[in-house]
């Protein structure tokens, strides 16, 4: 088994870095830049845990989904954006940054599952996203690079334009829904955007997802 001391875990982890036990590599396709493991929101985040053994018990008898699925291990990661609910309790928990740090806000629309659409590819009939969970996404329906897919029932768009609600989910300003009142095509350099909170501010359109009407903030 491979563990991380505490004191050189990344930045967004939730944990107390002055004591000495561990925390878990990240299993799955959530990157450890950006996730935490899942024995880490058990046991540090809603304190359902005390140690591993009692998440690896809360995993192992189902009672803890990541976007709708049952997770079956305490590695795997939970990473910006992620819906964790525990059915018992019926609540749920949507992951964000809010400028380094990864947090948790209890939400109360759960069922709505977001992911911004990284790059797309053709196999056959069907066109596969590459979303910014890591995870992939197969369907006949054709989607905008850069746009946000939210899952429910059904799938909906939500465009990445001027006008709409976005999250910063990186850089100084990560946390923050703001309305796009510019997008900047810069050539060769990284697209950015003119957003506007409670002020005015440019980021790079890359740290921009689309959340239109969904629970991302206090």
């Amino acid at each position: 088994m491979t563990h991380n001391k505490r004191l050189p875990a990344p930045k967004h982890y939730p944990i107390n870095r002055k004591e000495s036990s561990y925390v878990s590599e990240i299993k799955g396709s959530r990157s450890r830049d950006t996730a935490i493991p899942t024995v880490v929101f058990l046991r540090e985040v809603t304190e359902y845990a005390d140690n591993a053994k009692e998440a690896t018990k809360i995993v192992k008898e189902g009672k803890i989904l990541r976007n709708g699925d049952k997770l079956r291990d305490i590695k795997q990661g939970i990473g910006v954006l992620d819906v964790v609910q525990f059915p018992d309790t019926e609540e749920s928990f949507r992951a964000v940054k809010q400028g380094k740090k990864l947090v948790f806000l209890p939400v109360t629309d759960g069922d709505k599952v977001a992911a911004k659409i990284l790059d797309k590819s053709v196999e056959g009939d069907e066109f596969v996203y590459r979303l910014h969970n890591g995870e992939n996404f197969r369907t006949e329906d054709e989607f905008s690079t850069g746009n946000t897919l939210v899952f429910n029932d059904s799938v909906k768009e939500v465009e990445l334009a001027e006008g709409n609600q976005a999250l910063v989910i990186e850089g100084s300003h990560a946390g923050e829904k703001a309305e796009i009142k510019e997008i900047n095509r810069r050539g060769m350099k990284p697209d950015t955007a003119t957003v506007e909170s409670d002020r005015e501010f440019e980021t790079r359109l890359g740290n921009l997802v689309a959340v239109e009407n969904l629970e991302v903030t206090r």
